[in-house]
């Protein structure tokens, strides 16, 4: 098994409800890189987006990456949807571990309806046009970064980790 087992995909697309669950599963710590920023930064990420801009959020996110890939503690990290963009962060990930795509249908994200509150959603309309630009924007960086998928729509959060973790013991 790999030092760390790092999920990625889109807002909403189960990351910190799947790493609790690989938690449970594995007795491992949980990082989830959006709690850690918020820690830091000492407020929202919301609050930070508008502060500071999105550019100091991913900043921070970069920092938070290479804080958790430089650990040597095994663990399960759960990012934040936009970690890919960076081309640092998605190597220092797949040389620390195991990536893991969580990859739901952008039908199912908008389905989901309470994501309207994220910064990069704010003062756009049209949620289904707003996911499938930033679905558009980062498929392929999430494609780059992954060594495996696990399409969500009709898992439950629990199948999906225990597909994860299945990946996971066999590296």
């Amino acid at each position: 098994m790999t030092r760390k087992l790092w999920l990625i995909g889109m807002m909403s697309s189960g990351k910190t409800k799947v790493s609790k669950k690989l938690s449970k599963r594995s007795g491992l710590p949980v990082v989830d890189l959006d709690d850690e920023i918020v820690e830091r930064a000492g407020m929202s990420i919301p609050q930070i987006f508008e502060a500071q801009g999105e550019p100091a959020f991913r900043a921070m996110e970069s920092e938070e990456v290479a804080r958790a890939a430089a650990s040597p503690q095994q663990m399960i990290v759960a990012t934040g949807g936009g970690a890919i963009l960076d081309g640092t962060n998605r190597r220092l990930m797949r040389e620390t571990g195991l990536v893991i795509w969580l990859k739901p249908s952008i039908d199912s994200l908008i389905a989901k309806g309470k994501t309207r509150d994220r910064p990069l959603l704010l003062g756009h309309d049209d949620l289904a046009a707003r996911y499938t630009e930033i679905w558009e924007a980062r498929k392929h960086l999430y494609r780059e970064a992954a060594h495996f998928s696990i399409p969500m729509d009709g898992r439950t959060k629990k199948q999906a980790a225990e597909e994860a973790w299945t990946l996971w013991r066999a590296t």
